[in-house]
């Protein structure tokens, strides 16, 4: 495997550049899919950065920051977007009054989104053509550099996966564990644990023969978490317009996406750390302790000390 610092900076600069394509066909309103691959080569480019310490020193905490904002510009657009969708695919379950009823409702919610893309993809655009130039220079250097010749990524990597897998694990058990829907916040942590944890995994394909399997889960998961993410947000809008007939229909859905959670994802938390440990091990087998195994290697330790101290 090669060093930390330039792999990650490979994979890190393969998502900027992704990033940088999509940029380029934001001003085209025919692209509908423009500013949603945009949104998802940068939450992709933050992951790995975050992901891996050892850019840290070329990718200052300035440009996280910058990165942070960058994708946080694009969530009022994207969310408005998914609010129209709704409506239009539901249309046929509300009467004509109810419809009329909701006709403000959409129309607000279509120039909003109107507002938020001119002003996001302007914004977009420019911040985006800021932090390009010197992110990309720094990957790039990073990439020739040969630092961390003692630091190989397939143990980094295989470190990072589960750390991440223990922190879905943990989340998705404690949202699934309520009898009723669990807050709305937690919901969320627990999405973007699974995104992480899938963007990490994406670039490991090739190394890891499990992977295909383990990323369709993660897939499953995220757009349920994200379906029900969606939900919360327009019943927040939906309350502050007042429109029953929709919030009902609403509340419904909600309620049999959460049966649908606890139900097939209830006890998975366990299966996909298990899934996560077994990709891990093919990454860097030799450095990858099995489940339980660095408890009991820690014991053995603790008796020679004392052995040695009696």
């Amino acid at each position: 495997m090669a060093p930390v610092a330039q792999s990650a900076a490979q994979i890190a600069r393969s998502y900027l550049d992704d990033a940088a394509a999509a940029a380029a066909r934001l001003g085209d309103r025919a692209d509908a899919e423009a500013l949603h691959d945009f949104r998802v080569a940068i939450r992709r480019l933050r992951v790995t950065v975050g992901a891996y310490t050892a850019l840290h020193d070329g990718v200052s905490r300035k440009t996280r920051r910058r990165l942070r904002k960058l994708a946080r510009a694009t969530n009022a657009a994207r969310d408005a977007e998914v609010q129209l969708a709704w409506f239009h695919n539901r249309s046929a379950r509300f009467t004509p009054a109810q419809r009329g009823a909701l006709a403000p409702v959409r129309g607000r919610i279509r120039a909003w989104r109107r507002r938020e893309q001119i002003r996001s993809h302007t914004k977009l655009l420019r911040r985006f053509e800021k932090l390009d130039g010197k992110l990309r220079q720094r990957l790039t250097t990073l990439e020739s550099s040969g630092r961390d010749q003692r630091a190989h990524f397939g143990a980094t990597a295989a470190a990072a996966l589960i750390r991440h897998a223990e922190d879905l694990s943990a989340r998705l058990g404690a949202v699934t564990s309520v009898s009723q829907a669990a807050p709305p916040a937690e919901v969320h942590a627990t999405r973007i644990a699974a995104k992480k944890l899938r963007y990490l995994l994406e670039p490991l394909q090739a190394d890891v023969p499990s992977a295909h399997v383990l990323l369709k889960r993660l897939k499953q998961l995220q757009d349920l978490l994200g379906a029900i993410n969606d939900a919360h947000v327009l019943r927040d809008e939906l309350d502050r317009a007042g429109v029953s007939a929709a919030t009902d229909v609403l509340r419904d859905e909600l309620a049999s996406l959460f049966t649908t959670l606890q139900s097939d994802w209830g006890n998975a938390g366990p299966d996909l750390q298990r899934a996560v440990a077994t990709a891990a091990r093919q990454l860097q087998p030799a450095t990858i302790a099995r489940p339980g195994t660095r408890r009991a290697a820690a014991r053995q330790r603790e008796r020679r000390r004392e052995d040695v101290t009696v």
